[in-house]
C-alpha cells in the first residue's frame, strides 16, 4: 500500500507506508499534513487516517513536551534575574511585617485588658494566672483570621501596605485564614513563649529571606502582598502605637502599680518617690 501527501501546494510521492510513519516521528511532517492512500476517496490529514493517526499523535506530544522544556529553560534563565529584583524588597517586608504584628499584639492586648478591668473583673489576678494569656490569644487567633478573610487585613498592616490573598489575588478561605493564624502563633511566635519567642522570630526571619515567604504562607499558596505607603502613614502608624500605649497606660495604671509591687517589692520604693507628694498642711 502506497501513500501521497501534499507539500507547497504539490503532490509527492508515492512512499511506502513506513516511510510516512517515519517522517512523522522524525517531526518532519506533522499530523495536519495531507495525504491520501490508495483506496481512499478524498485527501484528509495525517493524523484521521489510521495508519498515520499513531505517530501523528507522538509528534503532537513530542512537540508539547519540547514546548514545556523551552518554557522551563526561558524561566530559568529569567528567575536570577526575578529572585535578584524581589530580594531588595524582602528586607523591607520583613520590618514591616514586624512592626505590624507587634502592633495588632499590641492593640489587641490593650484592648482585651482594658475590657477586663472596665467590667470590674480582677485583672491582676487574671494577669497572674498562666492560662490568661492564652486564652487572649487564643481569642485574636480567631479575630485575626475574620480579619484576614474579610478584609485581608489587620489595623497594622493595613496602616503599612500589607495584605494577606490567596496567589490568584483572591480572599482567603475561612479555614485558611485559620489556619494561618493558628501556624503563625505557633511556628512565628512560639506561642508567646519568651524562650521560644525570639527563637521563632530569628529563624522565621532567616527562612523568608531565603525562601521568599513565610513557613506559614509559601506551602499553603498564600501570598502576602506590599505596597509603597508615604512618609505620612509611617508618622500614622507610630501616632497610633503612642496613643494605644497611653491611653491603656492610663487605665491600667492602678493595675501595673500593684503588679509591679508584688512581682518586685524590692523596687517598689521607685514608683512611691515618683509619685508627687502632698503639700503638708
Amino acid at each position: 500500500m502506497r501513500a501521497w501527501i501534499i507539500q507547497n501546494g504539490e503532490k509527492n510521492g508515492p512512499f511506502d507506508i513506513a516511510h510516512v510513519v517515519r517522517k512523522l516521528q522524525s517531526g518532519e511532517w506533522d499530523g495536519g499534513t495531507y495525504g491520501w492512500v490508495e483506496g481512499m476517496r478524498e485527501w484528509q490529514p495525517l493524523s484521521t487516517i489510521p495508519e498515520f493517526a499513531q505517530a501523528a499523535s507522538l509528534n503532537q506530544i513530542n512537540e508539547a513536551s519540547l514546548d514545556t522544556k523551552q518554557d522551563i529553560a526561558t524561566l530559568e534563565t529569567v528567575q536570577p534575574i526575578t529572585v535578584q529584583a524581589s530580594k531588595q524588597e524582602v528586607t523591607a517586608m520583613l520590618i514591616r511585617r514586624f512592626f505590624a504584628r507587634w502592633f495588632d499584639l499590641l492593640l489587641w492586648s490593650s484592648l482585651y485588658m482594658c475590657a477586663m478591668h472596665l467590667s470590674g473583673a480582677d485583672l491582676k489576678q487574671m494577669m497572674m494566672n498562666f492560662w490568661f494569656n492564652y486564652l487572649m490569644m487564643i481569642v485574636w487567633i480567631m479575630v485575626e483570621s475574620a480579619m484576614i478573610h474579610v478584609w485581608g487585613a489587620t489595623p497594622g498592616k493595613w496602616l503599612l501596605g500589607l495584605r494577606v490573598s490567596r496567589a490568584d489575588g483572591e480572599a482567603l478561605p475561612v479555614g485558611l485564614s485559620l489556619l494561618r493564624s493558628i501556624r503563625v502563633y505557633l511556628m512565628g511566635m512560639g506561642m508567646s513563649h519568651p524562650i521560644l519567642l525570639p527563637l521563632c522570630h530569628g529563624f522565621s526571619w532567616w527562612f523568608v529571606r531565603k525562601h521568599g515567604s513565610a513557613l506559614w504562607d509559601g506551602a499553603s499558596g498564600i501570598r502576602v502582598s506590599i505596597r509603597s505607603i508615604s512618609p505620612w502613614r509611617w508618622l500614622a502608624f507610630s501616632f497610633a502605637a503612642f496613643m494605644v500605649m497611653n491611653v491603656s497606660g492610663m487605665i491600667l495604671e492602678s493595675v501595673s502599680r500593684e503588679l509591679f509591687r508584688e512581682l518586685f517589692p524590692e523596687q517598689a520604693q521607685w514608683l512611691d518617690s515618683s509619685q508627687p507628694k502632698t503639700p503638708d498642711k
